[in-house]
């Protein structure tokens, strides 16, 4: 795409960067109109300065004294080449000053808070950002008891010292780099120099320089685009909002990915062990820890087949059931009208429903929703029997084990699993339900994170992602 200035012609490549010449009505050209370019013109002697700078991503005041006062205060006698290299090595008080080769970079420092001032077809950008940004704050998904109480904001650089804080060796390396045509999002990756893989990292190296996109503005963009659009539910990374889990997860060996403007960080690869895996086990002695995760295992699998096993077995296996539960279930479908796996769907898509709009409103307003929608309306439901309060208690108990799971991209993909599970134990009774099983597992099994199985730790028959081990006995 070919642009036309005053002066002269500038190129937006296919990539989103720019070409062209270094100028002062090129830059005004492809900025327009905008309301929040500030420029200055400076006369000092028979020279002209320009400094730009983008309203709200600086410090106006800032300029004002480190840049613009100490330059106006050395220009006698000084040539246009002569100002610029008093600004580079002397005169002015910043302590980054980077010189600008092309028109793309200086358009680049002008987008991420620098101010730039322009020397006749030379151009140095000084980093005034403005300090007006969200300070850490204790997390609100992954809260636990014991540990720190600091979690990812939305700016990369606050995030990245975040983790100075929780690892402070040399070690540990960023990798920068700038994702997006139009977004320009910085993106970062965080590794350690002797642990991580350096295949891993060349790996996510390459897809983030190859890699297509307008922008990389929300975590579904982040979460496809670096583990590509694959027919899954289940997540191929997982993300973190708090830094001393992202800090140990590095410690593992794992990359970790920050992005700009959103308060998460991403590690890869992953598998079904570090899903079920929360941070509040870190903050535990090692047996309470490993009792926890082996009930959580437990409740994973009955969120999973509980509410598929009883409609297998109320409507094709009812001699299988213990002669009293099988008068209690009878007793109470005897009035409602629906068949048994009406009800059960019915109550998880329910049960779904009301999770969305609780999440979707206001906190205080949430909560009271879910006590309106799973008290009121469940009891009024049983009562008017519209639903037997068998089929309440099999989805709520699959519902409230179902909350154990601590990664929120796997448990939203069991959800719908389960759901998928409750068909087929209608279709098939108990075959069904197997037949559901088996393929859940054949999918798992050929799913890979970053070349890792999905199904560790069993594919590799180790015990390390169900029972966690004492501090004291592993090894660097």
């Amino acid at each position: 795409m070919l642009f036309w200035g005053e002066a002269m012609a500038y190129e937006r490549l296919e990539d989103g960067s720019y070409v062209g010449e270094i100028s002062d009505s090129v830059i005004c050209e492809i900025f327009g109109d905008t309301g929040d370019l500030n420029r200055r013109v400076l006369k000092l002697g028979s020279h002209t300065l320009y400094i730009y700078s983008i309203d709200g991503l600086v410090s106006i005041g800032d300029i004002s004294r480190f840049v613009i006062k100490p330059l106006m205060q050395d220009t006698e006698g000084a040539t246009v080449g002569e100002l610029y290299q008093r600004a580079l090595h002397r005169t002015v008080y910043n302590t980054v000053a980077k010189p600008c080769k092309d028109l793309d970079q200086v358009l680049l420092m002008l987008l991420n808070g620098f101010c730039v001032v322009l020397f006749g077809d030379q151009a140095l950008a000084f980093e005034d950002k403005t300090p007006e940004k969200r300070s850490p704050s204790p997390p609100e998904v992954e809260n636990t008891v014991k540990g720190p109480k600091d979690a990812f904001t939305e700016t990369s650089r606050t995030n990245t010292s975040l983790l100075r804080r929780h690892l402070r060796s040399p070690a540990l390396h960023f990798y920068e780099t700038v994702v997006g045509t139009e977004s320009k999002t910085n993106v970062s990756v965080a590794y350690i120099e002797g642990i991580t893989d350096p295949k891993l990292l060349e790996r996510m190296k390459h897809r983030l320089q190859h890699m297509q996109t307008d922008g990389l503005v929300t975590p579904s963009a982040v979460e496809e685009l670096v583990t590509g659009s694959r027919k899954t539910a289940f997540p191929l990374l997982q993300f973190t909002e708090r830094t001393d889990r992202f800090a140990q997860a590095l410690l593992d060996g794992k990359l970790g990915l920050l992005v700009d403007g959103l308060p998460l960080g991403y590690l890869m690869p992953v598998d079904v062990g570090f899903f079920m895996t929360s941070a509040e086990d870190r903050g535990k002695d090692f047996l309470s820890a490993s009792w926890m995760r082996i009930l959580r295992y437990g409740a994973m699998l009955v969120s999973l087949f509980l509410p598929a096993v009883y409609v297998a077995m109320v409507v094709f296996h009812p001699a299988m059931l213990p002669t009293g539960l099988l008068q209690s279930v009878i007793e109470a479908k005897k009035n409602v009208p629906f068949p048994t796996i009406l009800e059960v769907l019915g109550l998880l898509i329910a049960f779904e429903l009301l999770q969305e709009a609780s999440v979707s409103l206001p906190q205080s307003i949430g909560q009271s929703l879910s006590i309106i929608g799973g008290l009121v309306v469940g009891s009024a439901a049983v009562e008017a029997k519209i639903i037997s309060p068998t089929a309440l208690i099999v989805v709520a108990v699959a519902g409230i084990c179902g909350f154990t799971v601590p990664g929120r991209g796997f448990a939203d993909a069991l959800r719908l699993w389960r759901t998928g599970l409750a068909i087929m134990g209608a279709i098939g009774g108990l075959y069904g339900v197997t037949v559901g099983a088996l393929c859940l597992l054949i999918h798992l099994a050929g799913l890979q994170s970053f070349e890792e199985p999905y199904l560790s730790p069993f594919a590799k028959l180790s015990v390390k992602g169900i029972l966690r081990k004492p501090l004291r006995s592993q090894k660097k």
